[in-house]
């Protein structure tokens, strides 16, 4: 079954509802569900990712009585592709990602005719750096929610993750962070990203025994921290979920890899091709008789089409899209040779287990809920 991305219900309208509400202008529509919150004026506000946990495992992992579960206001849907790349600047940026352009773990630049590791700026399967600059940040600089708040002053704005500066890489450290600056006397915003049960689950399986133990500490974590905060609106989400996949080596398959011009990029099951000018017509027959049972395979105009990356301008520095798209919608995904890592699990593709996540919310009441409650 195909899920694709609600772009009236996904985690770009959750952001742009914190836009809203800091008194920034949305550039898309907000989730109502969470401007009826964040209308309460809650002295805290803070969000939280918990990468990887979609509603699939939210659902596996704990009961109906765990906290998380008993706090599941609604499902919402990432974007395309639903994995961290994407999804996690989506939602910092409160753009779509053919907006800001960040499509994929590895992109093309045109510019540098590389294949490039986004986040930590090395060469496709490799440690080699791509290049004294950080590229995807040079060709594709964005400004992300916590910048956005902090040049308008009205709020105390902190960014707990454990990329960038001052990393805080463990939910306990995290949890910690998040209260101390909660107990402050000044109003604030806090976003907070935790690479868990991503990183775990990818290297176990989806429905391993260790990620229901490393969830539920997750839901633990999260109620500990909730019950001490006072004044406080605390959302959770996911920038995407996950499945369990089988690799298919495509280096080894001479007769796809020599009709293109160089390796797979994007993700593992959201695959962008570049094709050789005078292959292009047999590229889409041979794909689709060999692999049309797992993969949708689109060209570029389809895509643009459809508007599968989201409404919005088209950044003009987007080069990683290629000339096919394919998508995979069973449990395969594509690595490239034996430098490619492979993984029990991946993400990206249009299975309702990767695209749905949840919408988590915590009203922890104060003073100004309170008054707020009685004017209503």
């Amino acid at each position: 079954m195909i899920t694709t991305p609600d772009y009236n219900n996904c985690i770009v309208n959750f952001s742009n509802s914190i836009l809203k509400y800091y008194g920034l202008k949305p550039g898309h529509s907000t989730m109502t569900a969470v401007d009826r919150v964040l209308s309460k004026n809650y002295k805290n506000v803070v969000v939280i990712i918990l990468d990887g946990l979609g509603m699939d495992a939210l659902n596996h992992h704990l009961q109906p009585d765990d906290f998380l579960r008993r706090n599941l206001k609604a499902g919402i849907t990432s974007v395309f592709p639903s994995s961290t790349t994407p999804g996690l600047t989506s939602f910092e940026t409160a753009q779509m990602p053919i907006e800001h352009g960040w499509l994929g773990e590895t992109m093309f630049f045109r510019q540098e005719y590389k294949i490039v590791n986004c986040f930590d700026n090395t060469l496709k399967d490799s440690s080699e750096p791509a290049g004294f600059f950080y590229l995807a940040d040079y060709y594709l600089p964005n400004e992300k929610l916590d910048e956005k708040l902090a040049k308008i002053g009205r709020v105390q704005v902190n960014r707990i993750s454990p990329m960038g500066k001052n990393p805080f890489a463990k939910i306990d450290s995290i949890s910690a962070r998040v209260k101390r600056v909660c107990q402050s006397k000044w109003k604030s915003f806090t976003f907070a990203y935790c690479d868990e049960p991503f990183c775990t689950m990818r290297e176990k399986g989806a429905y391993h025994p260790d990620n229901t133990q490393l969830i539920k500490i997750l839901n633990e974590k999260m109620e500990v921290l909730c019950n001490s905060l006072n004044d406080s609106l605390v959302l959770i989400t996911s920038t995407h979920g996950i499945s369990d996949v089988e690799n298919i080596m495509l280096s080894k398959d001479s007769e796809i890899a020599e009709m293109l011009q160089f390796p797979i990029s994007m993700e593992s099951r959201a695959v962008s091709f570049y094709i050789k000018p005078e292959c292009k017509d047999a590229f889409r027959q041979k794909f689709e008789d060999k692999y049309g049972n797992d993969f949708i395979l689109y060209s570029k105009e389809d895509i643009e089409k459809k508007n599968l990356f989201g409404n919005g301008e088209p950044n003009k520095n987007v080069t990683g899209i290629g000339d096919f798209i394919a998508i995979s919608t069973s449990n395969k995904a594509f690595i490239w040779d034996e430098n490619s890592p492979s993984k029990m699990c991946a993400c990206g593709g249009l299975t309702d287990k990767e695209v749905s996540v949840p919408l988590i919310i915590i009203e922890k009441e104060g003073e100004n809920t309170l008054a707020f409650e009685r004017r209503k």
